[in-house]
């Protein structure tokens, strides 16, 4: 069996003779990483977090935003829907002059 380094090796003389440039193999190895974590924690961000050691917040921006896991974001959360928190009231009433009374 061949060592980590040994296929990783392998990878890498695959890809930069294809013309692979760095920066699309760190965002495809990192979205297929992050894949395989949700998938093994069944789509809970906190428990993939843990496993990748990152952050949560760190995750669902990354979910958010690799063009690679848009897709898989999608599938594991939907989108929330902000409602608005306004508060609607009466206006505030004062005392007409004929109920009050005089001392």
């Amino acid at each position: 069996m061949l060592s980590i380094d040994d296929r990783l090796n392998a990878i890498i003389r695959e890809l930069i003779g294809n013309g692979i440039t760095l920066a699309q193999a760190v965002e495809a190895f990192e979205g297929k990483y992050i894949v395989a974590a949700m998938t093994a924690s069944k789509g809970n961000v906190t428990q993939a977090s843990r496993k990748l050691g990152v952050h949560r917040n760190t995750l669902h921006n990354k979910l958010r935003t690799q063009t690679m896991l848009n897709g898989f974001a999608e599938s594991v959360r939907p989108v929330r829907r902000r409602i608005s928190h306004k508060r609607v009231s009466a206006p505030a009433t004062r005392p007409s002059k004929s109920t009050r009374t005089s001392r």
